[in-house]
This record gives C-alpha cells, sequence and structure tokens, in this order.
C-alpha cells in the first residue's frame, strides 16, 4: 500500500490516490508513522504536481508542516524549484512554515534566493516580510545568498523589501554584501549595490581582518574586470584601509579645496594599469614605424647593384675622386643597402638618422617589455623607467623625422629655390624649440601638480599627542 503511495506521489495520479483513500481511509494518517524519507506531499512538491498537492491537502492539511530526513517542509522544495502554484496552495493552509529552518538552517526564502526564484520571492515575502531578516549559522543573510551565488534579479527585488539599515548588515566574518560582489567581481552587482544610498554611506565599511571592499577587491588576482570594479568604488568613495585610517578631520575650507582637487587635478594611483593597454599599443606603433624606417629608409634602397655605366646612362657620371670613393666603399652601391648612404655628402646625416631611430626602436622595446613582463609598476622606480623611455622613444622619433626631412630636401643651386632651405631652418627651429617648451612645461606642470597637497597638509587640523 505504501509503495503505491509513493508511485502515485511520483506520478502525481489524482486518480490512483482515490482509489487509495477508498481501500483505506487512514492511509494519508499513517504516513507520519512510516519510515520514508519524504512525505507524498514532498514527493508533488518536488515534481510539481499541482492538482494531486491540491488533492493531499484538502484530505490532510497537517502534511504541509511535515519535515524530511533534513528538516524541509514540502514548502522548502517547491520554493527551490521554482513552482509557484504549489507555493501558493502551500501557504494558503499555513504561513509559520515560511519561517521553518532545514537542518542547515534554511528558510523556503534562502532557498529561493540561492536559485534566483524571483516569483517564489514575492509570493514568501507577501505571507511573511520578517522572513527577510532570518539569518543562517555564519551570519549570511537572503542579500548575502544572492550576491554570493550571483542572482541579481532577486537581490533587487529583496532590496526593495528591506530597511535601508538591513543593506550594511555583516556575516560572521564581517564581510557586508558590497565585500562579496567586490571579491566575486560581480561589476553589476557592485555598480547597483552603490546606487543605494544604504551602501554607498558605508563603503568603507571594514570586516574582522580590517578590509574594506577596495582592500577585498586587491587580494584578488588582478584582472580588466577587477580593474573596472576598482575604479567604480574608488569613484563612489571607496578607499583602501591605510587611506581610511589615515584620513583626518579637516576645516570646511580645507574640504572645498579637496574636492576641486579630486574631481579636476588627481590622478588616480591605478591610473597606469588602466592605460597599460593604451601603451602597449602605442609603444608597439612606434617600435613598427622604428623597425620599418630602419630597414626601409627614405628612398628606399638599391635594388641591384650600380656600375659608372648605370651613372653614364643617366647622365650624372660623378668626378673622377667621387668614382674613386665609390669603388672604395662599393658596398654602398649594392643590392639592398640604403640609397642615401651611398652619397658621401649625405652620410653624417644618415648615420644620424640610423641612431636616433635604432634609439626609438629600443626604447618602445623597453616599454612593451615593462608592460607585459609582470613587473611591479607602483613603485617609483618603475615609473620613472617607464617615463623616461617613452620620452626616449618619441624624442629620438622626432628627431629622425627632422632628419630625414633634411635627407629628402635636395640640394639647390638657383638662388629662388634657396627659400626651401629658409623653410626647412625654420622647421628645425620651430620643431626645437617646441620640444624643449613641452618639456619644461610638463616639468613645471609635474611640480604644481603636488603643490595642492602641501596646500592640503598645511591646512590638515594638528592632532595632540
Amino acid at each position: 500500500m505504501e509503495r503505491r503511495l509513493h508511485e502515485a506521489s511520483l506520478s502525481g495520479s489524482v486518480h490512483a490516490l482515490n482509489t487509495l483513500m477508498e481501500e483505506d481511509e487512514l492511509i494519508l494518517d499513517r504516513v507520519s508513522l512510516t519510515c520514508l524519507d519524504e512525505t507524498p506531499l514532498h514527493l508533488a512538491a518536488l515534481r510539481g504536481h499541482l492538482d494531486f498537492t491540491r488533492a493531499l491537502l484538502s484530505r490532510k492539511p497537517k502534511l504541509a508542516t511535515e519535515l524530511d530526513s533534513v528538516g524541509r517542509t514540502p514548502l522548502h522544495l517547491a520554493s527551490a524549484e521554482g513552482h509557484s502554484q504549489i507555493v501558493r496552495e502551500l501557504l494558503q493552509v499555513s504561513v509559520d512554515v515560511c519561517r521553518i529552518r532545514d537542518q542547515d538552517g534554511r528558510t523556503p526564502l534562502h532557498l529561493a534566493s540561492v536559485k534566483g526564484r524571483v516569483d517564489i520571492i514575492r509570493e514568501l515575502i507577501q505571507a511573511q516580510p520578517g522572513s527577510t531578516h532570518d539569518v543562517l549559522d555564519q551570519g549570511e543573510t537572503v542579500l548575502h545568498l544572492c550576491v554570493k551565488h550571483n542572482r541579481l534579479d532577486a537581490l533587487k527585488l529583496l532590496v526593495e523589501s528591506v530597511q535601508k539599515d538591513f543593506l550594511k548588515s555583516q556575516d560572521n566574518s564581517g564581510n557586508t554584501i558590497l565585500h562579496l560582489a567586490s571579491a566575486l567581481k560581480q561589476k553589476e552587482t557592485v555598480k547597483y549595490l552603490l546606487s543605494m544610498d544604504g551602501v554607498k554611506e558605508h563603503v568603507n565599511t571594514k570586516n574582522v581582518n580590517g578590509f574594506t571592499a577596495l582592500d577585498v577587491l586587491e587580494q584578488c588576482p588582478r584582472d580588466l574586470k577587477g580593474i573596472e570594479i576598482q575604479e567604480v568604488l574608488q569613484q563612489a568613495g571607496g578607499r583602501r584601509v591605510s587611506l581610511v585610517a589615515r584620513s583626518p578631520q579637516i576645516s570646511s575650507c580645507s574640504q572645498a579645496w579637496q574636492l576641486v582637487w579630486n574631481k579636476y587635478l588627481k590622478m588616480e594611483d591605478h591610473w597606469l594599469e588602466v592605460a597599460r593597454g593604451y601603451l602597449i599599443m602605442a609603444a608597439t606603433l612606434t617600435a613598427t614605424v622604428a623597425f620599418q624606417a630602419g630597414i626601409n629608409p627614405p628612398v628606399s634602397v638599391w635594388q641591384e647593384l650600380l656600375t659608372r655605366k648605370h651613372y653614364q646612362e643617366a647622365g650624372t657620371n660623378p668626378p673622377e675622386s667621387v668614382w674613386q670613393e665609390l669603388l672604395t666603399k662599393k658596398h654602398y652601391q649594392e643590392a639592398g643597402t640604403s640609397i642615401f648612404f651611398a652619397t658621401v655628402y649625405s652620410i653624417d646625416y644618415y648615420i644620424l638618422f640610423l641612431r636616433g631611430n635604432t634609439i626609438s626602436l629600443v626604447a618602445s622595446l623597453i616599454i612593451i617589455f615593462l608592460m607585459i613582463s609582470g613587473f611591479p609598476l607602483k613603485n617609483k622606480f618603475s615609473q620613472w623607467l617607464l617615463t623616461m623611455a617613452m620620452c626616449t622613444a618619441l624624442t629620438f622619433m622626432a628627431l629622425t623625422y627632422l632628419v630625414a626631412l633634411n635627407l629628402l630636401t635636395p640640394d639647390v643651386d638657383a638662388q629662388s629655390d634657396k627659400r626651401l632651405w629658409g623653410v626647412m631652418h625654420d622647421i628645425y627651429q620651430s620643431s626645437i624649440y617646441t620640444w624643449i617648451a613641452a618639456l619644461v612645461l610638463l616639468f613645471q606642470t609635474a611640480r604644481i601638480m603636488k603643490w595642492p597637497e602641501s596646500v592640503k597638509r598645511m591646512w590638515r587640523p594638528k592632532t595632540h599627542q
């Protein structure tokens, strides 16, 4: 008889249940006396058999409060599986079952939150609003469970149903839901939480280890998502615990100045990490240009071996002294060598071109190496080295360009064409002066940017020992 009832519960056959009840009217009363792990109502709630559930509840409503072998009610199973209609039927029998805990301390609302059953959560909250404040043995709230299992929609519904102060609840480790979302790198969850005043006001809450949400994020392996979350936290006022501890109370005048500083002048500490990809791209482009200029210099290279016959056919037979020089250094005319290097009057400029281009290439490769090698970039030496490499690459790239312009400028004899050299002279002068002015301006700007920090220290009240 019990086996037939078990099979009827699994199949959800109301006809089979009616047949069994006709044969033995007390069959449901004897269910609680058996050693079965679950009642027929547990099986019906788990399988989602709505009609069978109604039939059981109409004959024996007390089944709604029966526990299985792990302390779960039928409402626990229906909530976890998302059977909303069965949940409504069970709640019509008793709303107190919402607060019953299984052997792990979980209520039906906890299981629905873990699974992200938004419809079930809404039904349970309407039936028992106080169930949102039930806490697990580890101090976790339903909000913690939603974040832990990445159920953002369920979290939004629960946040709308609780008081503002509940958003700053901490588990036994002192972690708020913002701590968890940061540690799990849930960017959308972090952004949503920080849009709530109850969370943003306590963005620097510390756990039992003394870590803020930003500190917890720093403990995780760094990746692009972590950097994006770090930026979101810092924009909301998130700080590391060392900075929170050092932050004194300052005057209103200093606060106003600090707002201006943070909004317009301050460079975030993580700017180098954020700009890593752009720096690699710029350095790679610079290295590519320098490499291409080195193997394919201005006006390209000789395509074939030159002889005196080539000069004669071109009508540019050089003087004997020049021809002897060419014979002495005949490799200048070999196929694949630079055309400019074959011109004895341009050798010095060509060597200067090669040196500047090579230095620019090496400096760019140093930048790429620093960026991809995992070399720590937050210490002062690394930032100084990176800055010098970037300035060197750009400076010698500009120098190479100016030398190339000189190499490409033809010799002129006509008086009217001498204005070309005047233009070249102006280009040289303006380029050099502009570059020097830019470096000086950069240096002075760096000094000015340090000045507000000293002003803030001046306005900062002294603490009494």
